[in-house]
């Protein structure tokens, strides 16, 4: 692992993906450490396992195969796509020379228009963008290469290999909580006593909390991501046509309520437009 992953695993936007790490880590570790330190040994070989898959080439394919990526093969697509996408990385990669040496730019057949960065160095966006003037793609495609810089998709990569564990345990507990519960009740109604079934249904109904209170630490840490990714844009000097960009992207969208919004992958446009506004990105609207 490089010195520049390492600083950017450690950045204060994603304390909240360590912490969401750890403390679900411990619902695995904890429960086989008393087993002995073979158990431990074979969550740690498959960890490591999962974490080569993810970085390999087959991994990121896999990721935009779900994502519904493909290869972008019309020609005027690449005609207006490429060069833009290359006048942002020619910036960045002077702002982050550890910046990959290529990006891939893939296409998603989908008429709203966005972008995604996907994997370690894999653009795509949606047909949909195309109908955007150039500036505005340029500022959107500087906040997916900002991804790409601050190696956001990396860290995630590196959680969520870890997390193919931690969910798989979790499922699997939640599994025999519901066969408890059920079977209980089942011989319950017989033997008069519900004192299991209720243990049953309470674990089940505390690793559900669990996975929601975890889950807050994630998704603040996704959010504060964008802000990151947004700032590094406007660095670039891609704030206006990003301002722009989030506008013509979210305009509509309704005050999400609290809970949702404290759930939510990215922060509410307007707010992102409004830390653009404070960095001097000279954009208005009303």
């Amino acid at each position: 692992m490089s010195l520049d992953v390492i600083k950017n695993i450690f950045r204060r936007s994603n304390l909240g993906t360590i912490i969401f790490f750890a403390i679900n880590a411990l619902l695995i570790v904890v429960p086989f450490a008393s087993s002995g330190i073979h158990s431990l040994l074979v969550i740690f070989i498959i960890y490591i396992m999962s974490i080569f898959v993810a970085f390999s080439p087959f991994g990121e394919w896999m990721f935009c195969l779900m994502a519904g990526a493909r290869k972008m093969s019309r020609v005027d697509m690449k005609i207006r796509m490429i060069p833009l996408l290359e006048l942002v990385y020619n910036k960045a990669k002077r702002k982050t020379p550890a910046l990959t040496d290529k990006i891939v730019l893939k296409v998603i057949y989908a008429p709203e228009p966005n972008a995604y960065a996907i994997g370690r160095r894999t653009i795509c966006v949606t047909e949909g963008l195309f109908k955007l003037p150039d500036d505005v793609i340029q500022g959107i495609l500087a906040h997916e290469v900002a991804h790409l810089a601050y190696r956001h998709n990396e860290i995630q990569l590196l959680i969520g290999g870890g997390n193919v564990i931690i969910t798989a345990g979790i499922l699997f507990m939640r599994l025999i909580a519901a066969l408890i519960a059920a079977f209980s009740i089942i011989t319950g109604y017989r033997n008069r006593s519900f004192a299991v079934a209720i243990f049953g249904m309470i674990w089940a109904g505390m690793i559900w909390l669990w996975v929601k209170f975890c889950l807050l630490f994630l998704m603040w840490s996704r959010r504060e991501n964008e802000y990151d990714a947004d700032a590094y844009a406007a660095e670039l000097g891609y704030g206006l046509g990003l301002a722009k960009g989030l506008d013509a992207i979210g305009t509509g969208e309704s005050q999400e309520p609290l809970l949702k919004a404290l759930y939510s992958t990215h922060p509410n446009t307007h707010d992102r437009i409004g830390r653009l506004q404070q960095m001097s990105v000279p954009y208005v609207r009303y």
